[in-house]
C-alpha cells in the first residue's frame, strides 16, 4: 500500500465506499473487543466522501499499540486526512440532520470541496426561507472569502459563517468583529464512536460558553449562539444592502450628531488596533456615511480633528485605508487644513499615516502606552530626514548569513524578515533575541498594509506561546558566551565559599584581598594548596 500506510487510519464509514456513515475505530482493545460483539455484521470503508481510495478496511485490534484501521494488502491509497477529525464534515451533518428535525425545520447539508478536499466545507440551507449557513474547515484567503461571502449574499436571504479551528484569517476575523460584534466559531468532541460539534460567539473582549447545536436556534435574522448580540441584523443583510442603505444603518443626521459617531467609531477603531475603511466605518457607527459624496468627506473628518483633546494628540483620519491599503486622497486635505504639511507625493501620505496610526493604537490601546514622535512634513512636501526611522531588523537565518533590513525596506519585506527572524529564534533557542524582535513586530505591525499583517501576527503569537513554555535546551546552554559563562563561574565560586564556611583558608584569602584580582575563583596550580599542612625541615 502506498500513500496513508505510514499513518494510523482512524475513520471510515460503514456500508460502502459512498457511504456518508462515519465511524472512528475504539482505540483501545477492550473497547474495540465490545464494539465487535455489538456490531458483527458492519464492513468498514474508506470512503470517497473522506477523499478515500474506497477500498474496504479492517479494523486492527492489538493489545501493544493503539487499535486501528487498515486497508488489505496490495491496495494503494493517497488520502491525505486519517486521524480522528478526518471525518467531521460528516459527523456534522448527523448533527444538523438532529437539529433541523428538532426544530421542525426542511433543511439540507451538502460538503463542499474547496481545493484541498472533501470536507473544505459544510453548506446547511433551509427550505423556504432560503437561509444559508457555511461551516468553514479548511483556511481561506481574506479575498476569497470576501468574494464567496457577497456571491453567495446574493443568493440566499440570510448568510452566516462559522468558523472551525485555525480557518478564519486575520483581517476576516477583524471585519466581522467590526461589523457585527463577534465571530461564530465551533469545535468537535469526541464521544464514543462518533464526534459532536459545539458553537460559541467570540469577540475582541468577550466569548460566550461552548454549546451544542441543538441550543442554537434559526431565527429570520440567522443563527443565533445563546448569549450573542449581534450589532447588526445580520452580515448577509448588510451585504446585500450595502448599495442602497449599507449595512441597515440609520439615515442622515445633523452634522453635529454625525461628526461625533464619526469620532467614537474611529475611537473604537483604534482601540482594537484596527484600520477601517469608510464602508466599515459606516456599519460600525450606524450611520449611513455612503451618502457622503468623496469631496465633502474631508470637511468632516477636519471637524472630528477639531474635537481632539490637545494639538499632540494622534489624528485619527490617519487610520482611514482604501481597499488597497492605501490612506484615501482626501487624508491629504486634513492633514494640509490642520497644518501639519502638505504631502507631496502618495508615499509621504502613506508615510506619514503609518507613523500617525501607530501613535493611534499607542494612545488608545488598552493600556495605553507612549507614543512615538510625529512625523514633520518640511515645505517641500517631504519628509524632515531627522524624523525619519532609521531602525534595523537584524534577521539571523538559519539556513544563510544573517541579513540587515534597514528603512529602505519595503513593508512587505520588513514584515516577511521579521517573521522569518522569529522562525529563526525557536530555532536557535534564544529567547532574548526572541523578546526583541516581538518588541520590533509590534512596531512594524502598525505601519504595514492589512493584508501583509497575517503572516507577522502568526509567529508573533507561536513566539509568544514558545516563551511562555521555553525551557532552554542542552544545546543552548552549551552555546552561551564567554561572558554569560565566566559570570555563572563567579555565582558558582560564591555559592561554595558561603558554603564553606569561615576557617583559615578564607582569612587567608580575605587578607590577601582574595577575589579582588583576575584569579577570583581559579584552582590553585599543583602543590600550593594552601589547605595542607607545611613540612618542617629535617
Amino acid at each position: 500500500m502506498t500513500g496513508s500506510d505510514s499513518r494510523l487510519v482512524q475513520t471510515a464509514v460503514i456500508g460502502g465506499r459512498n457511504s456518508g456513515r462515519a465511524i472512528i475505530l475504539p482505540t483501545g482493545a477492550d473497547e474495540l473487543a465490545r464494539w465487535r460483539r455489538r456490531h458483527p455484521n458492519y464492513t468498514y470503508w474508506c470512503g470517497t466522501q473522506l477523499g478515500g481510495c474506497g477500498h474496504e478496511l479492517s479494523d486492527r485490534l492489538y493489545r501493544d499499540k493503539v487499535c486501528h484501521f487498515a486497508h488489505h494488502s496490495h491496495t494503494s491509497c493517497h488520502r491525505t486526512a486519517t486521524g480522528a477529525n478526518s471525518a467531521d464534515h460528516l459527523f456534522i451533518k448527523d448533527d444538523l440532520a438532529a437539529w433541523a428535525g428538532g426544530c421542525k425545520e426542511k433543511g439540507q447539508a451538502t460538503s463542499r470541496n474547496l481545493g484541498s478536499g472533501p470536507g473544505d466545507a459544510v453548506d446547511y440551507r433551509t427550505g423556504q426561507a432560503k437561509q444559508h449557513v457555511r461551516f468553514q474547515f479548511s483556511r481561506l484567503p481574506h479575498t476569497e472569502w470576501r468574494e464567496a461571502r457577497a456571491r453567495l449574499s446574493r443568493e440566499t436571504s440570510t448568510l452566516d459563517w462559522v468558523f472551525g479551528p485555525g480557518s478564519a484569517h486575520s483581517e476576516t476575523m477583524e471585519e466581522l468583529c467590526e461589523e457585527i460584534g463577534y465571530l461564530l466559531r465551533f469545535r468537535f468532541e469526541t464521544q464514543g464512536a462518533t464526534r459532536h460539534i459545539s458553537l460559541r460567539a467570540e469577540s475582541t473582549r468577550h466569548s460566550t460558553e461552548w454549546v451544542p447545536l441543538a441550543a442554537c436556534a434559526m431565527t429570520p435574522d440567522g443563527l443565533r449562539v445563546p448569549g450573542a448580540v449581534p450589532r447588526l441584523l445580520s452580515a448577509s443583510r448588510a451585504v446585500v444592502q450595502e448599495e442602497s442603505n449599507p449595512a441597515g444603518v440609520q439615515g442622515p443626521r445633523s452634522r453635529g450628531e454625525l461628526v461625533l459617531v464619526l469620532r467614537e467609531a474611529l475611537v473604537s477603531a483604534a482601540r482594537s488596533r484596527s484600520r477601517p475603511t469608510w464602508q466599515t466605518l459606516t456599519r460600525t457607527a450606524g450611520v449611513d456615511m455612503l451618502r457622503v459624496p468623496a469631496a465633502e468627506r474631508a470637511g468632516l473628518l477636519i471637524d472630528v480633528e477639531r474635537r481632539r483633546a490637545d494639538e499632540g494628540s494622534p489624528l485619527l483620519s490617519a487610520l482611514l485605508r482604501t481597499e488597497d491599503g492605501d490612506p484615501p486622497p482626501y487624508v491629504s486635505e486634513v492633514i494640509a487644513a490642520l497644518r501639519y504639511g502638505v504631502p507631496a507625493t502618495t508615499a509621504v501620505l502613506k508615510r506619514w499615516c503609518q507613523r500617525e496610526t501607530e501613535r493611534a493604537f499607542a494612545v488608545h490601546g488598552v493600556p495605553p502606552r507612549t507614543a512615538p514622535l510625529r512625523l514633520l512634513i518640511n515645505a517641500d512636501g517631504k519628509l524632515a530626514m531627522h524624523e525619519v526611522e532609521q531602525r534595523q531588523v537584524v534577521a539571523r537565518r538559519v539556513d544563510g548569513p544573517v541579513r540587515q533590513v534597514g528603512r529602505q525596506s519595503k513593508p512587505r519585506e520588513a514584515s516577511a524578515e521579521i517573521a522569518v527572524a522569529l522562525r529563526a529564534v525557536r530555532r536557535l533557542d534564544t529567547p532574548r533575541r526572541a523578546e526583541g524582535f516581538l518588541r520590533r513586530a509590534e512596531a512594524v505591525l502598525a505601519r504595514i498594509p492589512e493584508r501583509y499583517r497575517a503572516e507577522l501576527r502568526e509567529e508573533m503569537e507561536a513566539t509568544r506561546q514558545w516563551l511562555r513554555t521555553h525551557k532552554p535546551s542542552p544545546r543552548a546552554q552549551a552555546g552561551k558566551t564567554r561572558q554569560e559563562r565566566a559570570q555563572a563561574t563567579v555565582k558558582a565560586g560564591s555559592k561554595a565559599k558561603a558554603a564553606s564556611g569561615t576557617g583559615a583558608g578564607s582569612k587567608t584569602q580575605a587578607k590577601s584581598g582574595g577575589g579582588k584580582g583576575r584569579l577570583k575563583g581559579a584552582r590553585p596550580l599543583p602543590g600550593l594548596d594552601r589547605s595542607q599542612p607545611k613540612r618542617r625541615a629535617t
